[in-house]
């Protein structure tokens, strides 16, 4: 019976190549690094040797449990295989790593059976940190909406499971909480890397490719963060900023009853991180300025409570030519109504850029300062 045969196929995998060609060496160490990867992709630690196995394995309450840790047995056991697993590192490992060592096949047989002995301990062991047990505790009733709620769990993670967390729960939207997940995923999200926000963001735009669902629209748009707009796939965001613009430039608002009608209420959940990274931003702002020009009061309500302090501050830095000349008319026919919405954009905020593009016809309206400092409070 060859060791193919005796062991496990994803370690036989691990350690074909060299094993096959007598590099008996390679063979050990290409085993112990199988046993490495085991714990890291179990654990979602990134350490290593004897640090790695301590964390992994120590403490009170490890993140690998070979049993319940009842009795003093368990207990034994557990430290037992945690001191046999830092010897792998230190006598077997790290000699073949820094030194000129040969290894014989028997030799070679010796330790590979055992590292499969050792897997399969941790194949069958308890995970502390389970994705399955993590998720109830997201979709939880009772979950705390605040970024410092969100916060504490996304650290409770393993770095390695954070990714697959954050589409699992994506995934999942429809049986959660649309303010919960969103608190959640922003704080999930923002950890991780490039790489896998890629990851993530390809499931996002697989959900939104060719969804006209407006429940799907509005979750997801809400629940990922906006500041990673552009990470959608281009003709995917394109479509469903298309599909945005269109429910808010056909919107129907009752100002007695203070709600949408069946078009309008999907637009209200973009946010003016959205706007800025929106393709068609100008159009948002020339509806927005046809709408309150117009003269109805339900759509000059509408962009009131949902668009126009978000229309203006995607507009702070950079402003629109449409939102300048809108303004600008307004100072030079002494439009009150508008030059009222300027004030409330600019008198609070003494570095306000506008003051500066405004600047030559603000000189005609002396009244109009900045009066942060006279405030009541």
């Amino acid at each position: 019976m060859t060791i193919k045969n005796e062991i496990d196929i994803e370690l036989w995998e691990a350690i074909e190549k060299n094993y096959t060609t007598d590099n008996y060496k390679g063979a050990i160490i290409d085993s112990i690094f199988k046993l490495t990867d085991t714990i890291r992709n179990k654990t979602g630690l990134e350490g290593d040797g004897s640090s790695l196995i301590g964390q992994a394995f120590g403490g009170e309450n490890p993140r690998i449990k070979l049993n319940k840790l009842q009795t003093d047995s368990e207990k034994d056991v557990q430290k037992g295989i945690q001191e046999i697993l830092r010897g792998v590192y230190t006598a077997i490992r790290n000699p073949r790593s820094h030194d000129i060592h040969t290894d014989s096949k028997v030799d070679a047989d010796a330790i590979i059976y055992f590292i499969n002995y050792l897997l399969r301990l941790i194949d069958k062991s308890k995970l502390n940190f389970e994705e399955k047990d993590f998720l109830a505790r997201v979709f939880d009733t009772h979950y705390v909406k605040s970024n410092e709620y969100s916060d504490l769990l996304v650290q409770e993670i393993p770095k390695r499971q954070r990714v697959n967390l954050a589409i699992s729960t994506i995934l999942r939207r429809n049986d959660g909480e649309i303010y919960t997940l969103g608190f959640f995923l922003e704080s999930l999200i923002g950890q991780l890397d490039d790489v896998e926000l890629s990851r993530v963001y390809k499931i996002v735009s697989d959900e939104l490719k060719t969804t006209i669902d407006k429940e799907d629209i509005r979750y997801l748009v809400h629940i990922c963060p906006a500041k990673y707009w552009t990470k959608i796939d281009k003709a995917v965001r394109l479509r469903i900023e298309s599909i945005l613009y269109e429910d808010f430039s056909n919107a129907v608002y009752n100002t007695v009853s203070k709600r949408c009608g069946e078009r309008g209420s999907l637009a209200t959940w973009i946010t003016t991180e959205h706007l800025m990274h929106f393709n068609n931003f100008n159009y948002w702002i020339n509806k927005t300025i046809q709408f309150l020009s117009n003269e109805s009061p339900d759509l000059i309500a509408y962009v009131d409570n949902y668009f126009w302090d978000k229309i203006c501050s995607a507009n702070k830095v950079n402003i629109a030519f449409s939102l300048k000349n809108y303004f600008d008319t307004a100072l030079d026919e002494n439009n009150k109504e508008i030059i009222d919405r300027l004030i409330t954009q600019i008198v609070y905020d003494e570095d306000h850029p506008w003051w500066k593009v405004f600047e030559k016809k603000l000189k005609l309206y002396p009244d109009i300062k900045y009066i942060g400092d006279d405030l009541p409070f």
